[in-house]
């Protein structure tokens, strides 16, 4: 493999973006462009580098790694030279292996007060890299947080626009003031994450949406938003609350929330 190739997987990686690798694992000594070993990879928005043979192959190998990053799974192709309809002239064939690279879910936790706590263990639990942000040092360390990946300690919201935030990640808003929680999600909100969830009472969603309309955020972005965030259990306590957070990202993560949840009582 390249250099080049290797760059860009981990500049991906870094970046928490989703790939694929397409690597030619057979093809016959005479009639194909590249031979066994050829690879290229393929990033999530459909940009390729490195090369398997070029032309219209080349092309549904792309196709196929944007299917298999969706999808999750790898698959095996298999592309023929032989001048049938809609086959290349040149006699040959190939096969070729589409495997996709997913980051690891990634969840973000803008405050590390009384629900941070309970909800950072159960991200754990469930497989995610946990990051904690908090401007308090008191809260923000590793004694309270010794399972969380990454504890940053400064403004949540500048520290948050920091990180890089994509489809594999999970931002929840519980810092221990409204105008905090605002700034985190303005910062937020247009982002590419695959879920934006905010403490809240309802007099409070109200006013968010209100100054985020005021802020030229469009209603597209506003419909992304879950606040107050968590399924309605009946949850109370803290840990009842984490739990309900939890779910309701569980649900997102695995394409099986409808929007229909009531929303749990939260104050603020």
């Amino acid at each position: 493999m390249s250099q080049e190739l290797l760059y860009k997987a981990l500049n991906a990686a870094q970046e928490g973006r989703n790939y694929a690798f397409a690597t030619i694992i057979e093809a016959t000594v005479k009639g194909t462009p590249r031979k066994a070993g050829a690879k290229m990879i393929v990033l999530d928005d459909g940009s390729s580098y490195g090369s398997i043979g070029g032309g219209r192959n080349e092309k549904a190998a792309i196709a196929e790694c944007l299917k298999a990053i969706q999808h999750q799974k790898p698959t095996t192709v298999t592309y023929n030279y032989f001048g049938r309809e809609g086959e290349s002239v040149c006699g040959g064939q190939m096969k070729v292996f589409i495997e996709p690279f997913v980051p690891k879910d990634h969840l973000i936790i803008c405050g590390a007060g009384h629900i941070a706590l309970p909800l950072s263990a159960l991200g754990v639990i469930l497989g995610f890299k946990v990051t904690i942000i908090d401007d308090r040092q008191a809260f923000a360390n590793k004694k309270r947080f010794p399972h969380a990946d990454k504890i940053l300690l400064g403004n949540h919201a500048k520290e948050l626009v920091k990180l890089a935030i994509g489809s594999n990640t999970y931002v929840t808003i519980v810092t221990q003031g409204n105008e905090y929680d605002f700034e985190c999600l303005k910062a937020v909100v247009q982002s590419t994450a695959a879920y934006i969830g905010v403490i809240s009472s309802q007099p409070k969603r109200v006013k968010f949406f209100g100054r985020l309309k005021k802020a030229g955020i469009e209603a597209k972005y506003l419909k992304r938003i879950h606040i107050p965030m968590g399924l309605d259990i009946g949850a109370q306590t803290p840990e009842e609350i984490a739990v309900a957070i939890m779910a309701q990202i569980v649900a997102v993560k695995n394409k099986n929330y409808i929007g229909t949840d009531k929303f749990i009582s939260q104050g603020g």
